[in-house]
């Protein structure tokens, strides 16, 4: 089948020919010798290797993701929960639980975690254990919270929940109460 206009193809065609052999001879001529752009090259990745030893040097160490639970490993769970957090200065301090505990406000002040990591599972059941689970308070006493509290316990973990939204409550239960962190699969 022929084109409708075959003299337009050829035309384009021998038009643009002479505007891309200028564009490359533009490119070529711009462009330096090898060894002048291998010597400005070199003293560059000195400088990147140089920087990459002292960003690795002071950068963290990679937060475990087995074993007990970390304050990283938290923060990981939720944020791969898709939780926003935000972690709040002062700690949270009960006199019926032995450890301080870290503060996060879950997407505003409305919505708390209070996260207690204690050094062993065994320690963290003794104190969870004398708590009434209903109102995370010790047996015949009462706490004043803010909001309802919702208890979870995991290993080392205890964590309030102090929300009224129940959807909230239920991801950071869901989230924190699905069993301790495991490595990543590769």
């Amino acid at each position: 089948m022929s084109h409708p206009f075959p003299s337009v193809i050829p035309r384009a065609t021998v038009m643009l020919r002479p505007v891309c052999l200028a564009l490359m001879g533009a490119v070529v001529g711009c462009g330096e010798p090898a060894a002048k752009t291998a010597a400005r090259a070199t003293p560059q990745a000195t400088v990147d290797s140089s920087l990459s030893t002292t960003a690795s040097a002071t950068a963290k160490p990679p937060c475990l993701l087995e074993g007990d639970w970390t304050p990283c490993a938290v923060e990981d769970r939720l944020v791969h929960a898709g939780v926003v957090i935000e972690r709040q200065p002062e700690p949270a301090r009960h006199p019926f639980l032995h450890v301080d505990g870290t503060v996060y406000h879950v997407g505003s002040p409305d919505h708390e975690l209070q996260v207690f990591l204690y050094p062993s599972a065994t320690e963290r059941k003794r104190d969870t254990d004398a708590l009434d689970s209903a109102t995370a308070s010790p047996r015949g006493a009462r706490s004043s919270w803010k909001t309802p509290p919702t208890l979870v316990t995991s290993n080392n973990l205890a964590a309030v929940i102090l929300s009224l939204n129940d959807r909230t409550v239920e991801r950071l239960a869901l989230a924190l109460g699905a069993g301790l962190p495991q490595p990543e699969k590769r």
